[in-house]
């Protein structure tokens, strides 16, 4: 077991790395820009639940603490989707494209040597 939460602190770790180079990449940049970045473009570790200030305003509903709760889960997994969902997708679709590619060259050339 303790191989397996080392591998997982690893793993951790790389993500989080990751992410700090990605919200480097937003530094400077407008309060807003900055925000979307960690809300879903990649800045916020995808291995890591969110803080979210509780109450900030008052006391916190049911729905609010709900929410907040779910926001906490949310934001880490929307931040995966542009650092390793989207980057493996383009992977798998160039892949693909390379594939169709060679099949319409290899029925070129046999149409090409052999007429119907």
């Amino acid at each position: 077991m303790n191989g397996l939460r080392k591998a997982g602190e690893g793993i951790r770790n790389i993500d989080d790395a990751y992410s700090a180079k990605i919200a480097d990449m937003y530094s400077g940049q407008h309060p807003m820009v900055q925000a979307g970045a960690y809300m879903g473009g990649g800045a916020h570790p995808s291995f890591r639940k969110s803080e979210i200030a509780q109450g900030v305003y008052g006391p916190e509903t049911l729905p609010q603490r709900y929410s907040r709760e779910a926001m906490q889960y949310a934001i880490p997994a929307m931040n995966a989707v542009p650092k390793y969902v989207l980057p493996a997708a383009g992977v798998t679709l160039a892949g693909s494209a390379l594939i169709d590619l060679a099949s319409q060259i290899g029925q070129q050339t046999e149409s090409a040597i052999m007429p119907e």
